[in-house]
Order: C-alpha cells, then structure tokens, then sequence
C-alpha cells in the first residue's frame, strides 16, 4: 500500500506532466539522443552509410547528418549500406575517428576509406613493330609500395588501389595513389612507358601505355669508387675510369640491374667482388644509372719478428687470426707465406646511402710451437697504407747450460726440448757459455739431458728471457760416488777395528 507522502508525490508527478502537455511543450530527449555528422575522408558525395538501423547518403563534399536517438558508441555503428561507388569503384571503411565534442548532443566523426577503382589496360606497339599480343606481362607498382605482376593477353581490366587513407597526428588524411610499370616482358629491345607518369586510377577508367625502343646508356658508379673494374651487359663491356664510373650502350634497358655481371674480380692491382647492384634515378630517357657496391681487396704480406727484431720463419707458425671489418680471419700453410688477399675498402650503407669504408685489421692470435705469441689487439695494420705487415711476437729467448753434480763443471751434451704443442727436437748444450734456445713462445717446455743418468728431466715454464741451469748425475759422477762410499766404507771398517783392539787393551790391563 502507498502511502499518504507517496500519494501526494505521484499525484505532483502527474500534473506536472498534464500541465506541460496542455501548455504544447515537447517532452525532452532522453540524454544520449542527439545528431551524428560524417565526413568521408576522401570526400566522396553519394556515399550511402549505414549508422546503425539508418542509412544516409553523402552529400557534396563527402559530409552526411543524421538524428539517432543513441549516441553511445556511435563510431563502432558506421558501416557501408553500399561498396560500390559508382560504376568502377569500391569502397573500404578503414577507420572511424570521432572528433572532440563541440555541442552537447552532437557527435562529429570522419570516416576513412580505401578506394579501388576498375580500369582497362590499353597497349599501343608504337614504333616498336611488337604486335600487343606478344606482351607476355607487365610489373607494375604503386607509390605505396604494392607490387603486382599482370598479364594482359589474359586480364584487361584491373582493379587497383586509388586512394589509401591513413591517421597522421590524429588526423585522417587521404593519399593518391599513383602507379607506374616496372617492366614488360615481351620481345628484346622493348620497354614499356605510360604517356603520362604516375596513373592516376581514379576517375580514369582507361589507362594507355605505348611500347617505347629501350636502346640507351648505362651508367655505372662503383662505391668504394674504383678504377678498372670491368662489367658486362648484353654483350657490351664497361670498365670504369679513374672516379669509378663507367658508361656503355646496351640494346636492352629493361631489368639491366638484374642481368649486369662483373666480367673480372682483377682491378689493376686490386681485386673486387660485388655486394649488390643498386637502381638509381635514371635522370633523362632511355638511361640507367646503376651502384655496383664492392668489396676492395689488396695483397697483404706478413712478417714475424722476435723482441729483438729478428725474423721468425712462418714455418713454424700454424694459424694467424686477423680481426675486421666485423668478422674474424683464420689464415693458415701458404696463406702465411705469400701475399693474401684481404678487404680493405667495403660498401656500406647508412641511413639509406651506400658509403665507402675503411677496413683495418688487429692481430688476434698467433699460434706457434702450440702457444699464442701475441696479445690481443695491440698491434693494428691498415691495408690501404701497407701491404707488408710486420708482426711482433711475443717470443724469447732462453740460455741453457748443464752441470754436473759432483764437480759443478758444465758438460757437453745434448738436450731435448719439447715445446707446448707437444712436438720434440734436439739442441746441442756445449761446455763453453751455454746455449741459447731463441724465439720460445710462452708456455711450458720439457728439457730432458741425454747424458745424464740422474736429474735428467726439467720442467720450464718460459714467460721471458731467462738463464737455466740444468744439474744432472753424469756416469763419472756415479763413479766417483760410488769410489767415495766404497772409502767411506773402508774407513769405517777400519775404524770399526782399531776400536775393537783399543777395547781388548783396556780389558786386558783392567784383569791384571
């Protein structure tokens, strides 16, 4: 039951409604009500757009209005009553982007679309004598980046992307899209050019491409810029001057950067290799401009010397490691006793332009005798100032003598040396000032005496020039040894018996 306060709040309500009734004032809209206004971004008039449950269409400059009673999430309820536009083309919604509110009960949205327009490929021979039918296809592109490849003896209507929209700092903005032919595959000598640049397809239902001859010139640039590099192209022969460009004419203009070869890696006293083959802007007709990228190589010699700047045979080394250029090189048996071929220049690319660029070189290991006879990265060498390199080992050198036990002379004798990697050989050690083992790479050695018969192994643990002196027990030493015991023994014999009489005595006295 209501009661009497509900009553009396129930009977207020309703003559506030009767009163506003009698007096012709409209109810007001619920707050969400409102009007929506569309603005297609490319502005396109007589566009029909479904807002929800209602259609509009648009009106001359691509803007629409309608009144919705829900404006909630208005953008997420635009979509197209209709794809076709016109007769050749179609539409896309893309993105909807509401705009900040301007008025209450107002909904402002723009409407971004992709547009693809239909349009015929017409192909006149011009004065090629090339009969159309012989066009086997066409590559074609857009100035965003789409890539399509055609065959027109099978498809003469195309469709193509004529509009892209896109968000640019919040705001929807509508590109032309423009395409242009790459490429015709049909007889030789042939190339393909529109009448005018860039086709628009919008609006243009037909598109009238001529076959053009495609005799011209190629120009050629090398990076790093490099005298008497020589390439070939249809049978033609371009070498470079002085600055690195060379020019030559071709029968043939279409795809010359996939077909140019390098003819020879020889380079007057260089030798090159190519990275890639870069397009340039042609600048003027019936012309190519290509980048060969390279990779320059100049003969490089290495020396190797000792602390004292004596020369230390490459025989007796197993691997050198040269770091450059990002990358780690193992040269190794001949590569270390004649000239070797090493990058000096390189192509590269920054921030989209191909730039020359220097190549030097650290030395990162040198194994010999099973040891590493440099340190790392100190000693640099640059290939474009020299071409011998000397490197400087961290070897040294070692004076062995070997002496007796006994007497503390120094003997004659051979020793064997066995080097870390394990491998053996034999020196001489004279009895005068003693030997010097030269050129020993750091690293543990084993000297083994051969005229010893005790003491006849050491351990060394070679780090710099150093003096050893070996001490071993010769056989004369053993003699003598062994003379020396036998006396001591004798002696003590003796000794053991003259004490034996001296106590008989005294035991002899005592009992008288």
């Amino acid at each position: 039951m209501i009661g009497t306060r509900g009553r009396r709040a129930v009977l207020l309500v309703a003559a506030v409604l009767l009163g506003s009734a009698s007096a012709g004032i409209a109810a007001p809209l619920p707050a969400a009500s409102g009007t929506v206004f569309i603005q297609t971004v490319p502005a396109l008039a007589g566009l029909r757009l479904a807002v929800g449950p209602q259609s509009v269409t648009t009106g001359p400059g691509g803007a629409a209005s309608l009144r919705t009673t829900d404006l909630n999430g208005i953008a997420s309820r635009v979509t197209l009553a209709d794809a076709s536009y016109g007769s050749a083309d179609t539409v896309a919604i893309t993105k909807v982007v509401p705009a900040a509110h301007a008025a209450p009960h107002e909904s402002h949205l723009a409407v971004g679309l992709d547009v693809a327009s239909q349009v015929s490929v017409q192909i006149d021979p011009g004065r090629t004598g090339v009969p159309v039918g012989e066009v086997e296809s066409l590559r074609l592109h857009s100035n965003t980046g789409q890539r399509l490849t055609v065959d027109p003896r099978r498809t003469q209507q195309l469709r193509l992307l004529s509009r892209q929209t896109h968000l640019v700092a919040g705001t929807l903005t509508a590109q032309i899209v423009t395409w242009s032919v790459d490429s015709v595959v049909a007889g030789p000598g042939v190339s393909l050019r529109a009448k005018e640049p860039g086709f628009d397809p919008f609006g243009h239902p037909t598109w009238q491409l001529q076959l053009q001859p495609v005799r011209g010139t190629v120009t050629i640039d090398t990076v790093p810029g490099t005298a008497g590099v020589t390439f070939t192209l249809d049978g033609a022969t371009i070498t470079t001057d002085a600055n690195g460009r060379g020019e030559g004419v071709i029968g043939d203009l279409n795809d010359a950067k996939d077909r140019v070869r390098l003819a020879t890696p020889a380079a007057g006293p260089l030798t090159v290799s190519v990275l890639r083959f870069v397009k340039q802007p042609a600048g003027r007709p019936f012309h190519r401009h290509l980048l060969a990228t390279l990779a320059v190589r100049r003969p490089i010699s290495l020396t190797f010397t000792d602390g004292n700047g004596r020369p230390v045979p490459a025989t007796r080394i197993s691997e050198v490691r040269l770091q450059g250029g990002g990358q780690t090189l193992p040269l190794t048996g001949p590569q270390l006793t004649r000239p070797v071929w090493m990058v000096s220049e390189l192509a590269t690319q920054v921030e989209g332009v191909w730039q020359p660029r220097k190549v030097t070189y650290s030395v990162a290991s040198v194994r010999l005798d099973g040891g590493d006879a440099v340190f790392t990265g100190q000693q640099r060498f640059d290939p474009n100032t020299s071409t011998t390199w000397p490197i400087a080992l961290a070897v040294f050198d070692v004076t062995v003598t070997v002496r007796d036990v006994v007497f503390g002379q120094r003997i004659s004798t051979s020793v064997w040396v066995t080097k870390p990697d394990g491998a053996r050989y034999r020196v001489r050690v004279g009895s005068g000032s003693g030997t010097v083992l030269d050129s020993m790479v750091r690293g543990p050695y084993d000297l083994k005496a051969g005229a010893a018969v005790y003491g006849a192994r050491t351990k060394l643990l070679v780090s710099r020039n150093d003096q050893v002196n070996l001490r071993v027990v010769t056989a004369l030493d053993v003699v003598v040894i062994v003379f020396v015991l036998v006396l001591l023994a004798a002696a003590l014999v003796l000794l053991g018996r003259q004490l034996r009489k001296a106590h008989a005595r005294r035991a002899a006295v005592r009992g008288s």
